[in-house]
């Protein structure tokens, strides 16, 4: 028996530092203001940035571009997030996302954030049209980010089986669903930055490799 405890007293120590060591990232978007990015870099222990680009087909984030040409030149590997809308056609969403991320080099693989206009359904045809828009572009399957409610109802079928996933649920310990980052607050305070700004955590077993494109 006191070989047992000796042993959990190894092993439990190094699989904390495994959970602490996970990669770390923030989203940022014209919420934020004006962003240093110079100390968020130098004072941060942060590994990765996603940059709210746009929602549907109509609306521009009025400092994603600022952000991504700043947080690329502190040294992150950046990423776009375009907020999905039902109402308009896959073409035309992918269409907003591109002429506002047109002449920025982005590493990581975009993400399409779906929040369902409840009660209604997400027109699930039309997601699939945009999401396959993405990889055709990028050539890598765009990252579906949605909460854990959303998850479970639409993306926990096989045929999603092999897209990586952003699961937004602040304030829960853990998430209970499959995930390669964890949105695991809305309230992060982050130096460089006056407001709060969301967390991401990588899956402990990922890699920033994991997100790239």
């Amino acid at each position: 028996m006191r070989k047992i405890s000796i042993l959990l007293l190894l092993v439990l120590p190094l699989f904390a530092a495994a959970q602490t060591t996970a990669p770390m990232g923030i989203l940022v978007s014209q919420k934020q203001g004006t962003i240093d990015w110079p100390t968020v870099h130098e004072q941060n222990d942060l590994d990765f940035v996603y940059v709210y680009v746009a929602q549907g087909a109509t609306i521009v984030d009025q400092r994603c571009a600022t952000n991504i040409q700043n947080a690329s030149q502190a040294g992150f590997p950046v990423g776009g997030v375009l907020k999905y809308d039902r109402h308009y056609s896959a073409q035309g969403q992918f269409d907003n996302y591109e002429a506002a991320v047109k002449g920025h080099n982005l590493s990581l693989a975009p993400v399409v954030y779906v929040v369902p206009d409840s009660p209604y359904d997400i027109n699930v045809k039309r997601l699939d049209a945009l999401l396959q828009l993405f990889e055709n572009k990028y050539h890598v399957k765009p990252i579906i980010m949605a909460n854990q409610e959303t998850y479970l109802k639409y993306f926990s079928l096989e045929r999603y089986a092999s897209y990586h996933v952003i699961i937004v649920s602040n304030g829960l310990k853990f998430p209970s669903t499959r995930y390669s980052i964890w949105m695991y607050t809305d309230k992060e305070q982050v130096g460089g930055i006056m407001e709060y700004v969301p967390g991401l955590k990588l899956h402990p077993t990922y890699k920033i490799q994991n997100i790239k494109k």
